[in-house]
């Protein structure tokens, strides 16, 4: 994002309508700041998830990660269980159960479990990354490297076991059923990607959308559209739903946003890179890193893929994107060094769009 383009449309806001049909949700990477033990992180996870609902989120996901010490949740189904019983009304759910590593069987008797006690609560978000680097993989999958071809067939069955349709499955495991069955509502599923492969994933099965915005260079809706143009109804969906997935750092002022997101912008580098990212260091620490060092471009690039507003702004700039993609379903990751700026960052947020 251009700075002086930005403290330009802060002298000069754009008068905005208030918006109320534009959803929130928020994904929590379960990002560890340095020096912090896990379990102080994951306490954070639970009390940022009954503020969200306070604040009027529509939901809040948890996201896998193994190995990595940047994250301290390697299971988000089970952390979302445990925040749904925290919580009264937010949807809680994976953001998401990383499908290489599980059966589609017992994915759909976690999903079945939570949307029974929880109904119309729990949200399944699915996708196809790693979650981790190699080792990790490779400890998950019984020392053996994962077939990503079989990613298909499991998306398929995980539709089947929800929907208790025993025909897809039935040529391997009979009228195999997972339970509990007779769910009085059908849980969200959402797929998870950034491309075109994942966009026909989510349309062929009559899944939700999940498009990860923040992991491109340029807004592009190529995928976008695709999806919906190829869309085919099903017991999850009968319509395309798709949600845009942004990194954001809101603050009163611009430079304090900015100064914000240097501790995320840091970690999502050594993320493209193919590390293991650290913990969130603090900003003057990612500030002496990147001063005058070969990685300053690379890190550049990642902060222009980042939301960076004033309460002034950041209403504008999400209806810019609400234009361009025909999207009005959001979910924020803001990993702030900061709890008080990142608790923060979500209440301006959300009370600046409505």
């Amino acid at each position: 994002m251009n700075d002086q383009k930005e403290k330009n449309s802060e002298q000069n806001p754009i008068p905005l309508k208030n918006d109320k049909t534009m959803k929130l949700s928020i994904l929590d990477q379960s990002a560890i700041v340095t020096g912090q033990h896990p379990k102080e992180t994951l306490a954070n996870n639970i009390e940022l998830a009954q503020w969200a609902e306070e604040l009027g989120y529509e939901s809040i996901l948890f996201s896998e990660h193994h190995g990595v010490p940047a994250y301290a949740s390697s299971s988000p189904e089970i952390l979302a269980a445990i925040v749904l019983g925290q919580t009264k009304k937010i949807k809680v759910g994976t953001g998401g159960i990383m499908l290489r590593n599980y059966p589609a069987y017992k994915v759909a008797e976690i999903t079945k479990l939570l949307a029974s006690v929880f109904p119309g609560r729990f949200v399944l978000g699915l996708g196809k990354a790693p979650g981790g680097l190699k080792m990790s993989t490779l400890a998950l999958n019984d020392n053996k490297l994962p077939t990503i071809s079989t990613i298909s067939q499991k998306i398929k069955d995980i539709v089947a076991y929800l929907s208790e349709d025993t025909t897809i499955t039935q040529d391997r495991y009979d009228d195999l059923i997972a339970q509990p069955q007779h769910l009085d509502t059908q849980p969200e599923v959402w797929w998870l990607g950034s491309g075109n492969n994942s966009a026909r994933e989510a349309s062929k099965n009559g899944l939700g959308y999940s498009y990860s915005h923040f992991l491109v260079d340029e807004k592009e809706n190529a995928s976008v559209n695709l999806y919906k143009n190829e869309f085919v109804p099903s017991v999850i969906s009968q319509a395309p739903r798709l949600q845009i997935a942004l990194s954001v750092s809101v603050a009163e002022d611009y430079d304090t946003a900015k100064r914000n997101a240097y501790s995320m912008a840091y970690q999502i580098l050594e993320a493209r890179r193919g590390l293991a990212p650290s913990p969130l260091i603090h900003p003057d620490e990612v500030e002496q890193k990147i001063q005058d060092s070969e990685d300053n471009d690379d890190f550049q690039q990642v902060m222009n893929n980042i939301l960076i507003a004033t309460p002034e702004t950041i209403g504008r700039q999400l209806s810019e994107i609400t234009t361009f993609y025909a999207a009005d379903n959001f979910i924020v990751m803001s990993n702030i060094y900061d709890k008080e700026s990142r608790f923060k960052n979500f209440e301006l947020l959300i009370k600046n769009i409505q």
